[in-house]
C-alpha cells in the first residue's frame, strides 16, 4: 500500500471507533466481573480481533463490538472448549450467564486491543520503519514489532499508563519472550483528560507526584487526541517522535536488550524535543 492509502485506512479507523457507543457500554458490561479466569488459547480473542481489526485491505469494514461478539460466541457455544470451560469454573450456572461474562470481559480486551492498533495503523500511515503484529506477538506482550536496518528488532508494548508497582516491577511477560528484540519500548497512554491532569496537578501535594501528573498532562496535551465519544487515540507527531528516538538510541548504543518503561519513553520524547512537561504546565505550578 502506498502512504496515501495507509493515511485513509486510519482516517476511516478513526471514523469507526467514534462511532462506538463508549457510555453505552461502560453502563452495561463495567459493572460485570463474572469472568476473570484466563481463558484458554483456544478461547483467546486475539486471533478474532487480529483477523477483524487488523488489515491490509484499505476498504475493508469493521465489524460493531456486537457483531465481533456475536460471531466469537456462535463459534464457540457448542464447542468443547467452551463446555469444559464452562464446567470447571460455572457448574450449575447458565450459558446467558457466562455469555454476559464473558462479553464483559471481551469488551475489555477490545477496547486495549484496537488502541493499540491505533497506534500501528498510525506508524504505517506516518513512519518509514516496518512494524509487525500479530496476535503470537501479542500473546508473547509486544504489541508490535519495529525493524530498523533489517536485523535490529523493537518490541512495542501500547499501554495505559499506571503507578500499580506490579505493573511497573514484572509486566506481562517473562524476560524469555524478548529474545529476538534489542530495545523494548512502553509507549504510554492515559484516559484522563488534561483537565483532570490539571486539577491533580493543582492538588498534588508532593513534588514527586506533581511532576508525574506533569508528564501525563503533557502525554494528554500533546501526544494524544480524544474522538468525539471519548476513544483515546494517539497524534501522528507521537509514533514520528518514537521512531526518531528510536534510531537515536540504536545509533547511540550497541545493539543489546534495554527496556525502557512508559516514563522513561515519555522522558526520553521530551529530551528530544526540547521541550518540557514543566513547560506544558507552567500555570499549574
Amino acid at each position: 500500500m502506498k502512504r496515501e492509502e495507509y493515511i485513509e485506512l486510519l482516517r476511516r479507523y478513526e471514523a469507526f471507533l467514534s462511532e462506538m457507543p463508549l457510555d453505552k457500554y461502560k453502563e452495561e458490561l463495567r459493572p460485570i466481573k463474572t469472568v476473570e479466569q484466563d481463558l484458554p488459547k483456544e478461547l483467546n480473542p486475539l486471533y478474532d480481533l487480529y483477523y477483524s481489526y487488523w488489515t491490509e485491505e484499505p476498504t475493508k469494514s469493521f465489524p460493531s463490538f456486537e457483531d465481533f461478539f456475536n460471531g466469537y460466541w456462535d463459534n464457540h457455544e457448542r464447542g468443547p472448549y467452551i463446555l469444559k470451560f464452562i464446567e470447571k469454573y460455572f457448574w450449575g450456572c447458565s450459558h446467558d450467564f457466562v455469555k454476559k461474562g464473558l462479553k464483559a470481559r471481551l469488551y475489555r480486551t477490545f477496547i486495549s486491543v484496537l488502541t493499540q492498533f491505533h497506534f500501528c495503523y498510525t506508524w504505517k500511515a506516518y513512519c518509514s520503519s516496518r512494524i509487525e503484529a500479530s496476535a503470537e506477538l501479542d500473546m508473547r506482550g509486544i504489541d508490535a514489532k519495529i525493524f530498523y536496518d533489517d536485523y535490529i528488532q523493537v518490541g512495542l508494548q501500547i499501554k495505559k499508563e499506571t503507578y500499580r508497582p506490579e505493573a511497573r516491577e514484572g509486566g506481562r511477560f517473562a524476560q524469555r519472550s524478548l529474545k529476538d528484540i534489542h530495545l523494548f519500548l512502553e509507549i504510554p497512554y492515559t484516559i484522563n483528560e488534561p483537565e483532570d491532569l490539571e486539577k491533580k496537578c493543582q492538588n498534588a501535594k508532593k513534588q514527586e507526584t506533581r511532576k508525574r501528573y506533569q508528564k501525563l498532562y503533557y502525554l494528554s496535551r500533546v501526544l494524544q487526541k480524544y474522538l468525539s465519544n471519548g476513544f483515546v487515540v494517539f497524534e501522528p507527531s507521537y509514533a514520528e517522535r518514537i521512531e526518531k528516538n528510536i534510531i537515536m538510541n540504536l545509533r547511540s548504543r550497541p545493539p543489546n536488550l534495554s527496556r525502557y518503561t512508559w516514563e522513561m519513553t515519555l522522558d526520553a520524547i521530551i529530551k528530544w524535543d526540547g521541550s518540557s512537561p514543566l513547560n506544558e504546565t507552567a500555570n499549574l505550578v
